[in-house]
């Protein structure tokens, strides 16, 4: 937790990044993980693409850190895409907005 001062003077509770450590946002909306993640995915395709590797493993390694990633890129850009209703079981909002 943590805090930044407003325009009255008084504390407000605010969050703090775990990847950046900035105040403001989580780790799932850091722009500066999303980024990162980006570069990482494109690292790794054009690694898989040159094909260096010294054995088997590493090529498998590679592999796994690429679809990782790419999870974890899709779970930040898609948040709260495929919001359901846990009463009515429709799409588009939750059971505290449900008519």
């Amino acid at each position: 937790m943590s805090y930044r001062v407003d325009e009255k003077g008084n504390y407000v509770r605010t969050v703090r990044c775990g990847y950046c450590y900035e105040k403001g946002h989580n780790k799932l909306s850091c722009p500066k993980r999303k980024q990162d993640l980006k570069q990482k995915v494109a690292a790794y395709e054009a690694s898989i693409a040159a094909d260096n590797f010294n054995d088997e493993w590493d090529r498998d390694y590679t592999k796994r850190r690429l679809k990782e990633c790419k999870a974890e890129l899709n779970k930040a850009v898609n948040r709260g895409k495929n919001r359901r209703c846990s009463y009515c079981g429709e799409t588009g909002h939750t059971r505290r907005t449900c008519q």
